[in-house]
C-alpha cells in the first residue's frame, strides 16, 4: 500500500507546473535523511519533495484487509542561497501550491485499495542546513489495503459432466397375466 500512497503523491506532486507551464517540482524520492548527508548523498535539482512514512499502525479486517489513518511527511526541500527566490517567504507559495495539489486527492482500484482524502494536518520549518531549507508538510489520510486478500476464483475449466437421460420399463412377469373379470 505504501508503495501506491508514494505513487499518487508522487503524480500529483509532478504534475504541477510553474509560470511557463513546464514542471515546478524537479525531484521526488523516498526521504531517507539526505539532507543531513547531504555531502555523501547523490545530488538532486530542487524544490524537490522526499516522501517520508511515519509509523503505520494496522486494524485488522476479515479476510486479509487492513486499514490506517497513515501519516507522511513531505520534505520540500528548496535551495536557500541568495538569488534563487526573490523574497524570503516566496517558498511559501510553493507550499501552498503543493496544497492545492494534493488537499482532498484519493484513490481507488479494482481489487479494493483505497486512500480517502488526503489532508495536509500540520506545516514546520527547518532551516538547519547550509543552502537547502527543508519545509516538513505533514498529510493524513484513511487507507484501506488488500494486499493479504484471500481470492476465491473460480476454476480455469469446469468440469464436464454428462447426463443422459435414460428411461426404464419394468416389464410384466410372464406368469402374471392380468385378470380379467366379468
Amino acid at each position: 500500500m505504501r508503495k501506491i500512497i508514494y505513487q499518487v503523491i508522487k503524480s500529483a506532486l509532478l504534475a504541477i507546473q510553474d509560470e511557463n507551464q513546464g514542471q515546478l517540482i524537479q525531484h521526488v524520492d523516498l526521504f531517507n535523511n539526505q539532507l543531513i548527508y547531504a555531502d555523501e548523498e547523490q545530488p538532486f535539482y530542487t524544490p524537490a519533495v522526499l516522501i517520508e512514512f511515519r509509523d503505520i499502525s494496522w486494524d485488522i479486517l476479515s479476510h486479509g484487509r487492513r486499514e490506517a489513518l497513515v501519516t507522511v511527511n513531505l520534505h520540500v526541500v528548496t535551495d536557500s542561497r541568495v538569488g534563487h527566490w526573490t523574497d524570503a517567504v516566496e517558498v511559501f507559495d510553493l507550499l501552498d501550491r503543493i496544497n492545492a495539489a494534493l488537499h482532498g486527492l484519493t484513490y481507488s482500484d479494482d481489487a479494493g485499495n483505497a486512500m480517502d482524502a488526503l489532508t495536509c494536518s500540520q506545516s514546520s520549518t527547518d532551516s538547519d542546513f547550509d543552502e537547502l531549507q527543508d519545509n516538513i508538510e505533514t498529510y493524513t489520510a484513511h487507507v484501506t489495503d488488500t494486499s493479504a486478500l484471500r481470492r476465491h476464483t473460480a476454476p480455469a475449466t469446469p468440469p464436464a459432466i454428462e447426463i443422459t437421460p435414460t428411461v426404464t420399463q419394468t416389464p410384466t412377469p410372464p406368469d402374471e397375466s392380468p385378470i380379467i373379470q366379468d
